[in-house]
């Protein structure tokens, strides 16, 4: 075959394997960079030959670039400091003392093992500060922990990749750097490429971020005119100062979503599919160019490195920045979770294809023993995240609740999920809902739950059970169907008042929800009857041989006004719907009149 067909063929594998990858590291549950690295080292040219990498020349180092750029800008637009307040000491000090800690010990473990030069092993170090976001997420979908613990580990994923990337910058200019050049004209170089990055970056976000609040771009063209943007503040920082564009994607990104922008989850929700794409792609790519050799080289001593940057730099780090912080178990299950991901082996495998070029062999040795790092901290902490979690009793079965209406019946609801030990949140768009709800001493937030700004604010990936309990059925409706669509909330419960007059059952089911309170509620009128004080909560134990469905049972006095609340077992507690299924020595807890 000529170039341009092998170069068709590269793409097309690339792509299709890539995109299949991510479908079965889905359907497995776990983090998808084990499949592509190992579909990209048996497609490449070390196995059956079908990818040659090396067909696109300069233009691997290219879209490796484009798309470390796009990651980092994705991680700017999540930076929310709102999320980070109740660990911000944790993290602060896993950024500073921590992130020391890694490279130093990393390094050492480098030099001294494996017998690369300080330099190289410097490199390797700063690669090693720079946790897996992409993996990290996988994993806390699977294996639900404490609420803290998921804040810290995301945190140190979203903000470590852009810091660890530009210390990793620094170093690489100092190997780069001519020797008449000294460490006060590195110093320098070092710090202008921080301002212009920031500057840059601060004011292409800013000028973005009114772009898209002022709405002087229509909804169709605005994704792609983000897309463009950033690859245009990636090269054009790049321009004016060399290694820069690191930074000031990251900081673009995050001077957008501080603009409060309309949409901005559709944004994210686009920018998160087109990083999926871009890191099928690159991993498949640069997975396919790693060369067998490089990790026979690597071998037994690569194995000790990633042991003790592991088992033995990684705890150190995250005991002592925590210290007075976390309890010992807590400290001992963030130690476990550190996996390394694709900003980690996108940038060693740029800065890889940067140094050979300029006959730095052993930059080859460094990428091998990154991908030797990824592979087994992916693999060996993904599988036994859940077990971990056990042992340190991080594990919680459940997420947060979320309950849509703040009103009387909501904030019953919500009090009585608090008692149980649940976690639980109330959007609102009426202030004295609101003000009552926060009184009682409930977690709200005040706004219309149909836009995504708010529902953004309520952090509704925590939450693992909506229930739609305003005095608008339609409303409802639609807020369940945007929890599952846009948030893929896995149980939704919308009440629905007479469903002749509006939402259907059918409806309901075709979202993959269910009917809350097991039957239609007059919501106003229970939302009276609360305000009134004329209603009381009781529980019933449920004798009956028979079972059934929530939907079909009544009480044994029938002239009573009443609405099912919550299910009581052995194994927890459940709110009830219409499909819920009851048994002989379940506690019904309900509200009547």
């Amino acid at each position: 075959m000529d170039d341009s067909q092998v170069l068709l063929q590269t793409i097309t594998l690339a792509i299709s394997a890539g995109i299949l990858m991510q479908v079965l590291a889905e359907k497995v549950r776990l983090p998808s960079i084990v499949f592509l690295m190992i579909a990209g080292l048996l497609l490449g040219p070390e196995g059956f030959g079908l990818i040659e990498p090396k067909v696109l020349g300069p233009g691997l180092e290219v879209l490796v670039s484009l798309a470390v750029a796009l990651i980092l800008f994705e991680g700017g637009l999540s930076l929310d400091f709102n999320e980070f307040k109740s660990v911000n000491k944790s993290v602060r000090n896993m950024l500073s003392l921590g992130l020391v800690i890694t490279i130093l010990g990393s390094s050492m473990a480098a030099h001294f093992v494996m017998g690369l030069d300080w330099y190289m092993s410097a490199l390797f170090g700063s690669f090693m500060s720079i946790t897996g976001l992409t993996v990290i997420n996988p994993i806390l979908r699977r294996v639900r922990v404490k609420r803290d613990l998921a804040t810290i580990l995301r945190s140190e994923g979203i903000l470590s990749n852009p810091l660890g990337a530009f210390i990793a910058v620094g170093v690489l200019e100092v190997i780069l750097a001519s020797s008449e050049q000294t460490w006060l004209d590195f110093s320098y170089t070092l710090i202008w490429k921080v301002v212009v990055g920031l500057a840059f970056g601060f004011v292409m976000g800013w000028v973005l971020g009114k772009l898209l609040k002022k709405r002087y771009i229509g909804d169709d063209l605005k994704n792609l005119v983000v897309l463009a943007w950033v690859f245009a503040t990636f090269y054009l920082s790049n321009l004016i100062e060399p290694n820069t564009g690191i930074l000031a994607v990251v900081i673009t990104g995050f001077a957008v979503q501080k603009e409060k922008i309309p949409q901005l989850n559709t944004l994210k929700r686009f920018k998160g599919q087109l990083s999926i794409l871009f890191i099928s792609i690159l991993f498949i790519l640069i997975s396919a160019n790693l060369e067998f050799d490089h990790l026979k080289e690597v071998g037994l001593k690569g194995l000790i490195v990633v042991a003790l940057v592991t088992l033995v730099v990684r705890p150190i780090a995250i005991f002592l920045s925590n210290h007075g912080l976390l309890s010992f178990k807590d400290k001992l299950f963030v130690s476990w979770i550190g996996p390394k991901g694709i900003v980690s082996a996108s940038v060693a495998s740029l800065f890889s294809l940067i140094l050979i070029k300029r006959s730095f062999d052993d930059a080859m040795l460094v990428e091998a023993l990154v991908f030797m790092t990824i592979m087994l901290t992916v693999t060996i902490q993904g599988l036994s995240a859940r077990r971990a979690a056990d042992l340190c009793d991080a594990l919680i079965e459940d997420g947060a609740i979320a309950i849509i209406g703040a009103n009387a019946l909501g904030r019953t609801l919500g009090t009585a999920f608090k008692e149980i030990g649940k976690e639980v949140i109330l959007i609102d768009s009426n202030s004295e809902h609101c003000r009552i709800s926060e009184e009682d001493g409930l977690e709200t937030v005040y706004g219309n739950c149909l836009d995504p700004n708010i529902l953004e604010q309520a952090n509704l990936s925590k939450v693992t059970l909506l229930i739609a309990t305003s005095a608008n059925s339609e409303i409802n409706f639609l807020v369940c169907q945007m929890a599952k669509d846009i948030y893929q909330i896995p149980e939704v419960y919308p009440a629905i008042d007479i469903p002749e007059k509006g939402v259907q059952h059918q409806l309901v089911d075709q979202i993959g929800g269910n009917l809350a309170y097991a039957k239609p509620v007059d919501i106003q009128e229970w939302k009276d009857a609360v305000e009134l004080d004329k209603v009381k909560i009781v529980d019933i134990l449920l004798d009956s041989d028979k079972g059934g469905y929530m939907k079909d049972f009544q009480l044994d006095n029938a002239d009573i006004d009443w609405i099912p609340l919550i299910l009581k077992r052995k194994n927890g507690y459940f709110f009830v719907h219409a499909d819920q299924q009851w048994s002989k020595g379940d506690i019904l807890i309900y509200l009547s009149k």
